[in-house]
């Protein structure tokens, strides 16, 4: 929200500014929210631009997704911070023989980069969750990007989601040069404001614009699951960063002060499992 002020209203103090918010219609005992910061092996999950083609990084979060699967029932949605990142992942999976492991427990799509097989991946993941078969797949999973098509506007309800994951944390590229003037002017702007004021600005104006859109993408990505009243699911993310206070801030409000952050990854399976058992007894 802190944007909205600087750059709609930048002459109002802050006591003059009422905002108010609703929570959620859901049970807090219907969402499990889980920061994951280490990996099956113990290793710091940090997905920064300069980890993501790190193999060891890569076989880690395979490791991970590996532990999910036969965890989280029928649909588990994975968004992850780009194409890139997922395309490179695609290749290397299918290299060491991940995809095929995946596959015997949960069918597995991936998000088109052309807007015209969207509908046809989304009814055929659908199918695939809702289909009862005899073998030992347990629903599909969907390996998605953040601020994409299907992290915006569409719902995940019920058994279609019944986690979502966030790898990483999505942040636009700097390089940007409208991102780099959209950065200069609410820091301009913010400077002037304050010395109108005789005030010194306590934060940089350009650095908060930019985690606030990365935190915007994550958090309609995080929107898809939780659809109704009834509705269950966890949302997992994945990155230490997601640890810090600041990060924390700017997740959604109706998650609360229910995030937990398990010392390493086989609390994080408890945590899962323990979720997921009371809800198929009052499914």
């Amino acid at each position: 929200m802190s944007d909205f002020y600087s750059q709609l209203v930048p002459y109002l103090a802050d006591e003059k500014i009422a905002l108010f918010s609703c929570g959620h219609v859901m049970p807090k005992e219907n969402l499990k929210t889980i920061v994951v910061t280490r990996g099956p092996t113990g290793a710091s999950l940090v997905y920064k631009h300069q980890q993501q083609r790190d193999l060891s990084v890569m076989s880690e979060l395979g490791q991970i997704l590996s532990n999910l699967v036969n965890i989280v029932p029928d649909g588990l949605v994975v968004f992850f911070p780009s194409y890139a990142f997922l395309n490179a992942l695609r290749t290397k999976w299918k290299e060491t023989g991940l995809l095929d492991k995946l596959a015997l427990k949960k069918t597995v799509f991936f998000e088109p980069q052309e807007s015209g097989g969207v509908d046809n991946v989304l009814q055929e993941y659908t199918t695939a969750i809702r289909r009862k078969t005899s073998d030992r797949k347990r629903g599909a999973l969907l390996l998605a990007v953040v601020g994409a098509k299907l992290s915006e506007g569409l719902n995940f309800s019920d058994e279609l989601a019944r986690a979502v994951v966030i790898v990483g944390l999505p942040f636009a590229n700097v390089g940007s040069v409208e991102l780099q003037e959209r950065m200069r002017y609410v820091k301009e702007l913010d400077q002037k404001t304050a010395a109108a004021d005789g005030k010194t600005p306590t934060k940089d104006a350009g650095m908060e614009l930019y985690e606030n859109i990365c935190m915007k993408a994550v958090n309609q990505s995080i929107g898809r699951a939780i659809r109704h009243q009834n509705d269950w699911a966890a949302l997992i993310l994945l990155d230490e960063r997601y640890g810090s206070a600041r990060i924390r801030s700017k997740l959604p409000k109706w998650i609360g002060d229910g995030v937990s952050t398990p010392d390493g990854f086989g609390h994080v399976v408890k945590e899962l499992a323990q979720f997921y058992r009371a809800h198929r007894v009052t499914a």
